[in-house]
């Protein structure tokens, strides 16, 4: 019998893609959007089950939007079990705050029941295993800094996770004192 509990709670940081043009240029207010899967020829490749994904966020006050635009995106079909349910991947035109990320894991619930159907029970979207990539944009002057981070756990989780992400992020640990620097604070001179 496969094993079918989550992946455990795994976060590591994200090597992102280059991205499109639409997104580096939006302006940093902490808009949402959805990144393809893949690109191919300067062609963005979606699953077919986010089709509607962004116009049912969009309907709860959610403010995402394609990556790319109509012309620039195509829809492949996959059939088949997946080991996780999901895998999303958004950018973030600013900041990722608080709002932001319980709008992402607002985005990765509706992401995960697409997957799994209109049969599903709430129970079965909330413990299905998925991965979010978030790239978070901001703007220092006429610099653009890109820092990605990837999220792993059940789809109940994700929220927390990119909280607590959030906060690793925003304290710098120090690095350990030299053996020779040892006590040398303690003992003036």
């Amino acid at each position: 019998m496969p094993d079918t509990r989550p992946p455990e709670n795994v976060r590591t940081s994200w090597d992102v893609p280059e991205l499109p043009w639409q997104v580096l240029a939006a302006p940093a207010d902490s808009r949402l959007f959805l990144l393809p899967d893949t690109t191919l020829d300067g062609v963005g490749i979606y699953r077919e089950d986010v089709a509607g994904l962004v116009k049912t966020m969009r309907n709860q006050g959610i403010d995402v939007d394609f990556a790319l635009p109509r012309e620039d995106r195509r829809y492949l079909s996959e059939y088949g079990a997946l080991e996780v349910v999901a895998v999303i991947a958004v950018a973030v035109a600013g900041s990722l705050t608080s709002d932001v990320a319980k709008s992402i894991a607002r985005l990765v619930w509706h992401r995960a029941r697409a997957a799994l159907g209109g049969e599903c029970t709430s129970q079965q979207i909330d413990s299905a295993p998925v991965t979010v990539r978030a790239a978070e944009v901001t703007r220092n002057g006429d610099e653009v800094v890109i820092r990605g981070l990837e999220i792993s756990g059940r789809a109940t989780d994700i929220e927390g996770l990119l909280r607590d992400a959030l906060s690793a992020q925003e304290s710098t640990p120090l690095p350990p004192a030299a053996p020779d620097d040892a006590g040398a604070a303690d003992n003036p001179e």
